[in-house]
């Protein structure tokens, strides 16, 4: 079967999901638009598709890409303020190098970036007051016990991977965001 790149004509990125329908939006840009004749057949045909090109490429890249997407989903259930705001203080304390962070937050009441977790595009960083700043690649975080809420934080086994206590409903959510994250980097390692 020939794999067709479905790109968006909005703002032309390539549309990186499993197409269900003939009617696509753009994970990007927001547009929306309808697949039609024999190329909607051969997207909506194939369920595999997006599977395959996954396996395919099994890079970091897609990794991050997907980090990336899922991470923007996330922000717009629960970015309601300073909640998810990068910081020098911060983006210091967890360690952070020179990459694309996708979801940050410092739990500290001050700011001071001495507790907290990212997701970025190498994998995940995570600081518990008084602790060393830990970091997991997206290939050991595949590995990990499947994550679990455990008082103010989530934890894979006895591994922390993200610290957050002011919202419960947050922290529930963002479970959900690291299972989904795992789910994918247990694919793509």
């Amino acid at each position: 079967m020939r794999l067709l790149e479905l790109k968006c004509p909005g703002c032309g990125a390539v549309i990186d999901q499993k197409i269900t329908s003939r009617i696509v939006t753009c994970a990007y840009c927001g547009s929306r638009f309808a697949l039609d004749g024999d190329e909607a057949e051969a997207f909506i045909e194939s369920d595999d598709r997006y599977d395959e090109e996954e396996e395919e490429r099994g890079s970091s890249s897609s990794m991050a890409s997907f980090a990336a997407e899922a991470c923007e989903e996330f922000l717009d259930s629960f970015d309601d303020g300073d909640r998810f705001e990068s910081s020098s203080k911060i983006l210091d304390g967890l360690g952070v190098g020179d990459e694309d962070v996708f979801l940050i937050h410092d739990d500290t009441l001050f700011k001071s970036g001495k507790n907290g977790f990212a997701i970025s595009e190498d994998g995940l960083y995570v600081r518990d007051l008084w602790e060393d700043a830990l970091f997991y690649d997206w290939a050991t975080f595949a590995e990990m016990d499947e994550p679990e809420v455990d008082d103010g934080s989530i934890k894979c086994g006895d591994d922390m991977v993200c610290y957050f206590t002011s919202d419960s409903d947050v922290l529930s959510a963002l479970k959900k965001l690291y299972k989904k994250l795992q789910k994918h980097a247990s694919k793509t390692s």
